[in-house]
């Protein structure tokens, strides 16, 4: 086979699992994932059962790959960006979820599925990750025992994703501008900061 018959078979891939994508999030709109079966999401992709089977063994599986490669773009994005950027800040980590979740009806289907801990799960893991090896490796000098990071960075990455899902899910007119500061002044100066 060569290079122009793969460059063609990899995009004739792509577009049948961006059409099973499309279809999965048009039916997750309408019903309840546990509801949709591969036969109505193959009819709603215009393939047959077959093709989806070439791909995927269940509807979760579609679902979990979507999710498997926003948290790749995530991971990717915080890579190339770690030396530019402050990854301490809320403000870098909330534009960079914003940027890989830009889609925000998509998004929020998403965590209105069935699986959308699983989403909520990984989010929160990848800027956990962040959050701790920027303390290891920047050797930020607090007075803690090191020990203590992987708490900080727990608690700083459930809080973070959790105020981004819920400003996704009803931003009630906050900007994310305005969502990253009053964050960014909580984590800093803690509650008493708006009192």
């Amino acid at each position: 086979m060569d290079n122009t018959s793969v460059a063609k078979s990899d995009r004739r891939i792509q577009k049948t699992k961006k059409a099973i994508y499309e279809a999965l999030i048009d039916l997750m709109r309408k019903k309840k994932l546990s509801s949709i079966t591969v036969t109505e999401l193959s009819a709603a992709a215009d393939i047959n059962r077959k093709t989806f089977y070439t791909y995927y063994s269940t509807v979760n599986d579609v679902l979990d790959e979507c999710m498997e490669e926003l948290i790749i773009s995530l991971k990717s994005l915080i890579y190339e960006m770690s030396e530019d950027f402050n990854m301490l800040s809320p403000q870098t980590l909330f534009a960079f979820l914003n940027t890989i979740m830009s889609d925000a009806d998509i998004v929020r289907e998403l965590f209105a599925s069935d699986n959308g801990s699983l989403l909520f799960d990984k989010l929160r893991n990848t800027i956990q990750e962040t959050i701790y090896k920027e303390l290891i490796d920047n050797d930020i000098s607090m007075k803690l025992p090191k020990e203590q990071y992987q708490f900080i960075s727990s608690y700083v990455a459930g809080g973070m994703v959790s105020v981004y899902y819920q400003w996704m899910c009803n931003p009630n007119g906050t900007t994310l501008d305005d969502m990253t500061r009053t964050l960014t002044t909580l984590i800093i100066s803690g509650v008493h900061a708006f009192s």
